[in-house]
């Protein structure tokens, strides 16, 4: 195969990912259709055919062709023509369970606060596929931990999800008490405990749908506090419709 007839085939699978179909490849642009280029050349690197794909290449393409197909800034890659690229949707009826591979160095963090974006990202990305989850993680640790989140609990507590094609589906984040994830070994806890800041007065802002439950108060502390979640819990359900409503043009 001519080295022309090469970078051909490497503008079109380029121009695919980044200007048609990222989200098939685990891949989330940011708002200006942007990706990293180390995320993207892993993803293509776990492709059969693509594994000898190198940024050298990426940057030959561009000198090479008077229309590249793709523009780079920085440590940033997209495509230069985006019409046709796929759009999530919000997901009426998400599946029950969805897989989220979280870094080891965050497992103490995710039990604590919950699964947030990482890496500048707007959303959390999930799959129906544990082993399309498990290879995405893999992209950002060799071993990563595997999540199983339960979308109705994670509904039940403010959570939209965006459905991005295939396996793949898109959260702002996912709450605690709405998935299971493997215990911290005892050494690791331990460390995470000892590493944290010992100030009782130092509070965790709840997140969104969520309480902080008192364990010290009287009873009748209580029973407002049980009161409260109840009014909260009713508010929390009538936002999510307003905010299903909202932003159905998210995207």
């Amino acid at each position: 195969m001519g080295l022309t007839r090469e970078r051909e085939q490497l503008k079109g699978f380029l121009t695919y990912i980044l200007g048609r179909n990222p989200y098939e490849f685990g891949l989330v642009p940011d708002d200006n259709g942007y990706v990293k280029i180390k995320d993207l050349l892993k993803a293509m690197n776990e492709e059969e055919g693509w594994g000898h794909i190198k940024q050298q290449s990426i940057d030959e393409l561009i000198i090479a062709l008077s229309d590249p197909g793709i523009e780079i800034e920085d440590s940033l890659i997209r495509a230069t023509d985006r019409e046709n690229i796929l759009k999530p949707v919000l997901c009426e009826t998400a599946p029950r369970l969805l897989f989220a591979g979280i870094r080891k160095k965050a497992h103490g963090h995710v039990l604590e606060h919950g699964i947030l974006p990482y890496d500048n990202l707007m959303f959390v990305i999930l799959s129906s596929d544990k082993t399309m989850a498990e290879r995405i993680a893999r992209r950002k640790d060799p071993q990563p931990l595997i999540v199983t989140v339960n979308t109705h609990d994670a509904e039940n507590l403010g959570v939209m999800f965006f459905s991005a094609g295939g396996s793949l589906y898109l959260a702002r984040q996912i709450p605690l008490k709405s998935f299971t994830a493997p215990p911290l070994p005892s050494f690791e806890e331990n460390r995470w405990k000892s590493g944290k800041k010992n100030n009782p007065e130092q509070k965790t802002a709840p997140m969104p749908g969520s309480f902080i439950p008192d364990f010290g108060g009287n009873k009748n502390k209580k029973q407002k506090g049980e009161k409260d979640d109840l009014l909260s819990w009713k508010h929390n359900k009538k936002k999510i419709r307003r905010q299903k409503e909202n932003f159905r043009d998210e995207f």
